[in-house]
């Protein structure tokens, strides 16, 4: 378990800020102790260190290009469950869409492709989380979303999220 969360916090923003191709400011060997200092922060994850985990796993996105690790990232997120999970994005939401908007839907599209399935409870979960939350950025998210339904992300599942 990690020390105590803000220490734990503070790092994982860091090295989850990944370092992108061209960055010419961070030497190659740096680069590559950060993106597996941050890989195994998330994998030492159980999911059991509390809710606040799972936001500050969704906060630490923050690059375009991740190599792979964001796809861990989710993962470890979604380990904390889908009450903690869908409430982490819902928090986050609103600054993955202004400023990475592929992330914004692929994480999206995670919940959005467990209809039919033994996971559609998520999608339930994060409607109704949606639901709850502050109107404006409600209607961020349901715009979002609808756009993605015409020709993106959710085009081939429309009308799945964001409806209760």
């Amino acid at each position: 378990m990690p020390p105590s969360f803000e220490p734990w916090k503070a790092e994982l923003l860091i090295v989850g800020n990944i370092v992108q191709d061209g960055d010419s400011t961070t030497p190659p060997d740096a680069a590559q102790r950060r993106f597996q200092r941050y890989s195994a922060m998330l994998d030492a994850l159980t999911g059991t260190e509390g809710a606040q985990y799972a936001l500050a796993i969704v906060q630490s996105v923050q690059a375009e290009h991740d190599y792979g690790a964001y796809q861990t990232a989710n993962r470890a997120a979604w380990r904390f469950g889908e009450t903690a999970y869908c409430a982490a994005l819902l928090q986050e939401l609103p600054r993955l869409i202004a400023s990475l908007p592929d992330w914004a839907g692929e994480f999206l599209v995670g919940i959005a492709n467990g209809a039919g399935t033994p996971h559609a409870s998520a999608i339930a979960c994060f409607n109704t989380l949606l639901a709850a939350v502050p109107p404006a950025q409600q209607a961020l998210i349901a715009d979002f979303i609808a756009q993605e339904e015409d020709d993106g992300w959710f085009e081939h599942c429309p009308g799945v999220l964001g409806h209760p």
